[in-house]
């Protein structure tokens, strides 16, 4: 699929798919070898990248429905389905309406696409998306099939819902993705955390096999060039720095050059940026000894061999197996299992199994081994509050020391004879007598009446 990447990405301005496209759209403009490979104008890419898009449609297609018929048989083995599964025709209507439905998702975005589908769909698979009555359609599919037949709709819901199925389902959509293209970073990072892992590690493996398949002979034979270049490009920078050097240093120094000022200069962020140009030049550089004149042009000016000598990067590869293998390291790069709760698992599996549920089982065992304590404790202390009665009533029995009975009460009578006054003190006496005097006195003033 590199090609129409590389097609899209130089006439249509879209997003590279792969970062090696990146790549070859900066070689387009130093290599005549692979330009010569692709059209010259817009018109001619428009019909190439339809046919291409057609061409990698159809297998994608093809193998997306293999794919998931055998994930359904497999399912149907594992767990036994209604009757109407036993019939290839309702199998046929239910994988094409499931893949236009993951067409719809990845592909039909918009109204307009959805009303007018892209010209690398085939024809047939077009008819049953605009047809809404075809029984290849999702919603006439759903209507005939499972809107009257619970049976049927629970158990493409446990289908669809399956480990397996799914991951193999977010497969298919992705290719689709990829034949679509103009792809964005959302979309990578929402397959990244689909798959675990970065796109672009396993594109080799996805893709090649239908690049190899879909490409003709001429398109094998311009990878194999390309590939072959590359593999001399790398050898530029070895070859250029091993006679150089040691032809240098059996010259000796320069005594004109202060060597001080020159090791001291680095070098600007032009200077870096044209070296990166340099290097990515050096992939597909179809002359190695482009490279070879290069570096020995700064070599002359400079004049350095001994600091070209014994040159030490400060590491290995040890270093980056050890940062790969860090638990640290792993335990923040690695993606998070999404798992539910367990009151959400524990309420599912309330609804499957019901009272046999074994989080209910445990819950019911543990408040029947409560209850059983508690009476155990409660007969305990009442069995003490009894033998400590038992004991308090034995103590206040009469011991029989004293056997004679008691004698009758006598009642005392009253003496009639009234008690005698006790005589009062002869001052108090004396103020009552002068109280009852002042009560007798009459009254000796005069009355005054006023007009």
């Amino acid at each position: 699929m590199w090609k129409l990447d590389l097609l899209e990405a130089s006439f249509e301005n879209a997003p590279p798919r792969y970062p090696h496209t990146k790549k070859l759209l900066f070689a387009l403009k130093h290599k005549n070898k692979l330009a010569k490979k692709l059209p010259t104008n817009k018109e001619e890419a428009k019909e190439e990248i339809k046919k291409l898009k057609a061409l990698y449609f159809g297998q994608k297609y093809h193998a997306a429905y293999s794919k998931l018929d055998k994930e359904i048989r497999n399912f149907i083995k594992q767990k036994k389905a209604p009757d109407v599964f036993g019939k290839d025709e309702f199998l046929q209507q239910l994988i094409t309406s499931k893949l236009i439905k993951c067409i719809g998702s990845t592909i039909l975005s918009s109204k307009q696409l959805k009303s007018n589908p892209p010209d690398y769909i085939p024809e047939n698979i077009r008819k049953h998306i605009l047809d809404k009555s075809s029984p290849f359609n999702p919603s006439q599919f759903f209507v005939q099939y499972c809107q009257n037949s619970k049976e049927v709709n629970n158990y493409c819901s446990n289908l669809w819902n399956n480990k397996s199925v799914k991951s193999t389902l977010g497969d298919i959509e992705w290719s689709f993705k990829m034949v679509r293209g103009n792809l964005s970073k959302q979309d990578f990072e929402e397959r990244r955390k689909q798959t675990g892992r970065a796109v672009n590690e396993n594109q080799n493996s996805d893709d090649g096999e239908n690049d190899d398949i879909s490409d003709g002979s001429s398109d094998n034979s311009a990878e194999s060039d390309l590939d072959d270049e590359e593999k001399l490009a790398e050898f530029d920078g070895m070859v250029a720095a091993s006679d150089q050097d040691d032809d240098e240093s059996d010259e000796g120094l320069n005594p004109e050059i202060n060597y001080n000022e020159v090791t001291d200069e680095e070098p600007s962020e032009a200077e870096n940026d044209d070296d990166d140009d340099d290097d990515s030049d050096d992939f597909f550089d179809e002359e190695p000894s482009k490279k070879k004149s290069k570096t020995g042009s700064i070599d002359d000016e400079y004049n350095l061999p001994e600091l070209a000598q014994g040159y030490y990067s400060g590491g290995s590869d040890d270093e980056s197996d050890d940062v790969d293998n860090d638990d640290v390291v792993k335990s923040i790069t690695q993606q998070r299992k999404n798992r539910r709760g367990q009151r959400a698992r524990q309420k599912i599996w309330a609804q499957k199994y019901g009272k046999e549920a074994k989080h209910i089982v445990k819950n019911r065992e543990r408040v029947q081994s409560e209850r059983e304590t508690r009476q155990r404790e409660y007969e305990e202390r009442q069995r003490k509050r009894e033998l400590k009665a038992q004991l308090l009533a034995e103590k206040q029995k009469p011991t029989g020391a004293n056997t004679e009975p008691l004698g009758e009460r006598k009642f005392r009578e009253l003496s009639a004879t009234p008690t005698e006054d006790k005589k009062i003190h002869p001052s108090w006496e004396a103020k009552k007598l002068a109280e009852e005097k002042l009560k007798n006195v009459k009254f000796q003033g005069k009355k005054i009446t006023f007009d």
